[in-house]
């Protein structure tokens, strides 16, 4: 049974150097990261590190505690998706939208992260401020999603930052409503 809570849970995921770790740091300054150096020359061309267990970060929205999850992006760490992913409220799944072929990387982790369980989320169609960024228009079709499910964002920018939580916080308290009132209807019937 679906119960209202005092805060948020909400998870950022999305594939390697999608930009979660910087969304989490842009909203809430100091956070708890567990980055270590990367350990592969591919993965070393990108950047010099990468979470291998989660960031953690608090901040509010509306005067409501949101708790940030990043999960790490490499594959062999999508253990820990499950495992954060426990008592969620919804997720925000970032894309880096640098160019088309990262974007379709992105859909296949996309299905891996709905099979997790069906919460209510956004995807954040990262990088925006790169010259021929894959516009969020497109991100929405070539995922196969309405276009209001996909935001545009500049993870390094925080008013960018705080627009897309804010509206990962308005979907998911709509579901909340949404899931309360059949709960309603039920416990009348």
């Amino acid at each position: 049974m679906l119960t209202r809570k005092k805060y948020l849970k909400i998870l950022v995921s999305g594939p390697y150097a999608s930009g979660k770790t910087t969304f989490v740091k842009t909203l809430c300054g100091k956070i708890l990261t567990t980055e270590a150096r990367v350990s592969t020359p591919g993965e070393a061309k990108i950047k010099k590190t990468t979470t291998v267990a989660f960031d953690y970060g608090k901040t509010s929205v509306d005067g409501v505690p949101v708790y940030l999850f990043g999960t790490p992006g490499q594959t062999r760490f999508q253990f820990m998706w499950k495992i954060l992913a426990y008592g969620i409220h919804g997720y925000i799944y970032m894309v880096d939208t640098s160019s088309v072929q990262e974007v379709l990387r992105a859909r296949a982790l996309y299905s891996y992260m709905k099979s997790i369980g069906d919460y209510p989320h956004i995807i954040a169609a990262n990088k925006q401020d790169i010259e021929h960024a894959v516009p969020p228009q497109t991100v929405a079709r070539l995922f196969n999603v309405p276009p209001h499910y996909v935001v545009p964002l500049i993870a390094l920018r925080k008013d960018s930052a705080a627009s897309v939580l804010k509206y990962a916080v308005k979907i998911i308290k709509r579901s909340q409503e949404a899931e309360l009132e059949k709960q309603a209807l039920k416990a009348s019937d």
